[in-house]
C-alpha cells in the first residue's frame, strides 16, 4: 500500500463522497455533497476527514462533537466511517478512526462513540479490536413514518439551542 494521505474533505471530493456512501448503503447525488459539507463546516465542532491513495480518496469519516446534560466534556462521535470496498483490509480504516480519535481528543472530548447497523459484523469487529466496546443499544425512529402525524399535532414548536463546542 503507498503512503496514505490523511486531510479535510472539501468540494472536489463529492464524486468520491458520493461513490463510498453508496457503499456504505446511503446513495447521494454527487451534486448535493459540496452543500452538505458546506452546513458541516459551519457547525462547530464537526469535520470530515478523507484517505487519499495515489490521488484517488479511498475513504471517509465524519466527526461531531456535542454537549450533553450529564458530562461537562464534550461526546465525540464518529459518522459515515467508509473505506472504498477496493481498498478494505490494508489499514485505511484504522488510519482514518486513529487521526479522528486524535482530532476528537484535541477537540475536548474524553469518549468517542459511534452506531454499526447490526448486520455489519466485520465493521463490529473492526471496531473491537481498534479498542471498542459495545455499551448500549441504538434505537431508531425514522421521522418520514411519521411527518403527517407530527405535522398535524396542535403544540407549540421548542425553542432550538445552538451548542458550540470549545
Amino acid at each position: 500500500m503507498s503512503p496514505l494521505k490523511i486531510r479535510s474533505a472539501g468540494p472536489d471530493d463529492a464524486p468520491a463522497l458520493s461513490r463510498l456512501l453508496g457503499q456504505l448503503g446511503y446513495p447521494s447525488d454527487t451534486a448535493e455533497i459540496p452543500q452538505r459539507l458546506e452546513r458541516m463546516a459551519t457547525r462547530p465542532g464537526t469535520t470530515v476527514i478523507v484517505a487519499e491513495e495515489n490521488g484517488r480518496v479511498v475513504g471517509c469519516v465524519s466527526i461531531h462533537l456535542f454537549y450533553s446534560l450529564h458530562t461537562s466534556e464534550p461526546n465525540a462521535w464518529l459518522t459515515a466511517v467508509v473505506v472504498d470496498e477496493d481498498s478494505r483490509g490494508r489499514g485505511v480504516g484504522a488510519e482514518m478512526v486513529k487521526r479522528a480519535e486524535v482530532w476528537a481528543i484535541q477537540n475536548g472530548a474524553l469518549r468517542i462513540s459511534l452506531t454499526s447497523a447490526l448486520h455489519r459484523k466485520e465493521a463490529h469487529e473492526f471496531y473491537k479490536a481498534h479498542g471498542y466496546e459495545q455499551t448500549g443499544v441504538r434505537l431508531a425512529k425514522i421521522f418520514a413514518k411519521t411527518l403527517t402525524h407530527a405535522a398535524q399535532m396542535d403544540s407549540e414548536p421548542l425553542p432550538t439551542h445552538e451548542s458550540k463546542p470549545k
